[in-house]
């Protein structure tokens, strides 16, 4: 019968084997001189000689055992198939991704030109530096980015090639062209949803408005790297798309021109602030248009000067303001050019119209003067229309809006574009107002008075407008009853005719007579009494409730007066009287822009300048 085998460990079977048949060979050479239990605890200490005899007779242990080894080896196998198979191409992506990288490379914006070739924002070369871990990018100086070169510094792989926007005429051109910024995370969720984060974009101005133009297709490269995330090679390389040049009417000599009268001229009447346009009548090409004060956008691109740009924010006289198209005041007596239109269309009123100026109209217990009696104490007789505008005068004009009433006046300021846009390509534009019976009711809780209708003849009240609605209707009697929508792109310009036929050429005619008067002996714009070249315009002089009984100072004209090439408001906040402060301004833009030999005058008037206003000249 045979002997049955146990199952498990097969340590003692063959230990039988070795104490049987080879013990005697193994005692004759001294090697087990020891008892049998002796030299087995030696080797295998506490081993208990019947551990095989009791797993053979726990068959349930070797099944959990089997088990225990067949889960195991299924989770492996469920591992390796999650990593290979299932999220194969994603590890895969994974490890490339550690080994190829893909750099950015930024497109220049495009350049912006004045109508004469001059540049106005250009480009510079410059570094970022991209941050993975805040997703962020930092502008470096280019010894910077060549130190993480040379030093083959691994940040070096995050370095970025861009452009920084520079601005040759900062503060001169500000409010037209605006400036560049980094794009906010609201932006990126809006408008802006091909940027990313870190990428600039136009603020305001033409940066902002033509943004779509400007901005050009970014390129990149995708590079191999080590493991420590230096570039190996190139493996493919897509060139950037610059952004599309663009040309503006801006006409930058005549720009500047204003600027320098600004900055000598407010200083000397206690003024902050001012603004000024200046257009083609016949197309509505702007010319010029300055804010005053000014700031310089180069802080918020290329000097990333957070105190200079705080400043610019906190101060009180808002330089960050476009006054020209944003600001909304009292246009006192320019208003009279709508008030005389108002009056002949209604039918009441025509050139011979004519009232006796006693210095003073009584309206119940109100009484309303005259400022040249105000001021002089003297009367001006009868006056009709052409010496109503020639001399500003008061009287007139409240007798007109006493036989017109309101309505006139409020319909006339609609039809000519006040207290709404004038759409020029700029943002930020304000309507103004034009106030009326309802409006008042609403504001104030009280109707409308007579008296409204007289103060508003004479661009007081509440009524207000911008800088370019006073050019708008100055415009629109220069060139015989068109008005043109304000353009200040010059590439594919196409004049849109905003306002046309609603009024007769023989009133038109007869306005544009009284205006020429202005400027002639005997008119109130008398620094132009003696200038060479025939012009038309109006002074005005607005008061604001100024605690110092400060008034604006308005100039608003055209010129030549027979084949307008030009027509120009002025602006200055509290600078006293219209004709004394603002139209001298107009004057030299004028004397500037009419003259046939530019180049000459330019140089002559860079010469009297200060070393800076030369160097931009230059």
């Amino acid at each position: 019968m045979r002997k049955k085998r146990s199952l498990g460990f097969g340590f003692p079977d063959e230990l039988a084997k070795v104490t049987s048949k080879r013990s005697f060979s193994l005692s004759k050479v001294g090697y087990f001189k020891k008892e049998e239990k002796e030299w087995k605890d030696l080797l295998l200490p506490n081993f208990d000689l019947s551990f095989g005899s009791k797993l053979s007779r726990s068959p349930w242990r070797i099944t959990a055992f089997y088990i225990i080894c067949l889960i195991s080896f299924f989770v492996i196998f469920i591992r390796l198939y999650h990593l290979q198979i299932a999220k194969g191409e994603e590890n895969k992506r994974l490890a490339d991704g550690n080994r190829i990288q893909i750099k950015l490379i930024h497109a220049p914006r495009g350049v912006i030109y004045d109508r004469n070739g001059k540049i106005l924002a250009s480009n510079s070369p410059a570094f970022r530096l991209f941050n993975p871990e805040s997703k962020k990018a930092r502008l470096i100086t280019r010894d910077e980015a060549l130190e993480l070169e040379v030093k083959n510094d691994p940040r070096a792989i995050n370095l970025e090639v861009d452009n920084v926007r520079t601005y040759p005429m900062g503060e001169q051109f500000a409010h037209v062209l605006g400036y560049v910024g980094e794009i906010s995370e609201d932006q990126l969720k809006t408008d802006f949803k091909k940027y990313n984060l870190g990428d600039r974009v136009g603020k305001s101005g033409i940066e902002a408005q033509y943004e779509s133009l400007l901005r050009g297709i970014d390129g990149g490269e995708i590079i191999e790297v080590d493991s420590s995330g230096r570039k190996l090679r190139t493996l493919r390389e897509n060139v950037p798309i610059a952004g599309q040049n663009i040309y503006l009417t801006i006409d930058a000599d005549l720009q500047n021109i204003i600027y320098q009268q600004f900055a000598k001229t407010l200083p000397k009447v206690g003024s902050c602030c001012g603004a000024a346009l200046a257009v083609d009548p016949k197309s509505g090409q702007v010319l010029a248009l300055l804010s005053y004060p000014s700031f310089d956008p180069n802080y918020f691109t290329s000097k990333q000067d957070d105190s200079a740009i705080l400043e610019i924010f906190q101060n009180p006289s808002s330089p960050i303001l476009n006054r020209a198209i944003s600001g909304a005041y009292p246009p006192g007596s320019t208003y009279k050019i709508v008030s005389s239109l108002a009056a002949l269309s209604s039918g009441k009123i025509n050139a011979n119209t004519a009232f006796q100026d006693n210095g003073i109209i009584h309206l119940g217990s109100f009484s309303f003067s005259n400022w040249y009696f105000t001021q002089y104490g003297r009367t001006e007789g009868s006056v009709n229309l052409l010496k109503g505008l020639q001399r500003s005068n008061d009287i007139y004009f409240y007798e007109i809006a006493r036989i017109i009433g309101e309505k006139e006046l409020i319909d006339w300021s609609r039809k000519l574009k006040l207290g709404s846009k004038m759409e020029i390509d700029l943002p930020g534009e304000e309507m103004g107002l034009v106030p009326d019976d309802g409006w008042k009711r609403e504001n104030f809780g009280e109707g409308w008075y007579p008296g409204d209708t007289l103060h508003m003849a004479i661009g007081q009240g509440f009524l207000l407008t911008t800088p370019l609605q006073v050019l708008g209707f100055t415009s629109f009697v220069a060139n015989n009853g068109v008005l043109y929508k304000p353009q200040l792109i010059l590439s594919d310009f196409k004049p849109k005719i905003l306002i046309s036929n609603i009024t007769s050429q023989e009133r038109i005619d007869l306005i544009k007579d009284g205006l020429e008067l202005v400027t002639k002996n005997g008119g109130t714009a008398w620094p132009f009494f003696t200038f060479p070249i025939s012009t038309a315009g109006k002074t005005g002089t607005a008061e604001f409730g100024d605690s110092r009984n400060r008034t604006h100072a308005w100039y608003t004209g055209y010129g030549p007066s027979t084949d307008p090439k030009i027509a120009m408001t002025v602006l200055i906040e509290g600078g006293g009287e219209g004709s004394s402060v603002a139209s001298p301004i107009v004057k030299e833009a004028f004397r500037y822009y009419l003259s046939e030999d530019k180049n000459n005058l330019i140089k002559d008037l860079y010469q009297e300048a200060s070393p800076a206003a030369r160097t931009l000249g230059e």
